[in-house]
């Protein structure tokens, strides 16, 4: 399950192929695949519709009461990731503080997009974590710095002062 925010950052990287690597399968409501391409002229727009088609599977729209709640104070897409991630018992790939706060009290298991990168030299996947991290920032993915100092670190690319 994956939200929009870290699709459209992993395509504007070029890593999107990162993520059939490390997880079985990727779930996508209709929302978030509107939200991300919608507009093709937006960067990452066609990347992430070429790689839905290729390794995404589209679900439905939902409309139960866990997405009701949810809507009231998250966005449509964040909404509709939790209830699909909920309904299939699967975790999500989502950053937005608010969001991974109101998963975690749901017991949704989360992943974040930095979580993924690290994960992804763990199994060789990339030799390192931080040029793609500074390819994030220049994309203004954003990104707290006390959040990539520890990845680095435990990546192995950062020395703790």
């Amino acid at each position: 399950m994956a939200d929009s925010g870290p699709l459209i950052a992993l395509a504007k990287c070029h890593h999107l192929t990162l993520l059939p690597k490390i997880f079985a399968e990727i779930h996508l409501p209709e929302a978030v695949l509107r939200e991300v391409t919608g507009n093709s002229v937006l960067p990452g727009a066609l990347a992430v519709a070429e790689f839905v088609r290729q390794s995404g599977r589209v679900h439905p729209d939902r409309n139960d009461d866990f997405y009701r709640d949810f809507r009231i104070v998250l966005d449509e897409g964040e909404s509709q990731a939790m209830s699909l991630a909920r309904a299939l018992q699967c975790g999500i790939l989502l950053d937005d503080r608010r969001g991974r706060i109101i998963a975690a009290e749901q017991g949704i298991p989360l992943f974040g997009l930095l979580g993924v990168l690290l994960e992804a030299k763990r199994l060789g996947l990339i030799e390192v974590v931080s040029p793609i991290v500074d390819n994030l920032l220049a994309n203004d993915y954003r990104l707290s710095v006390k959040l990539i100092a520890a990845v680095l670190y435990e990546a192995g690319e950062y020395e703790a002062e």
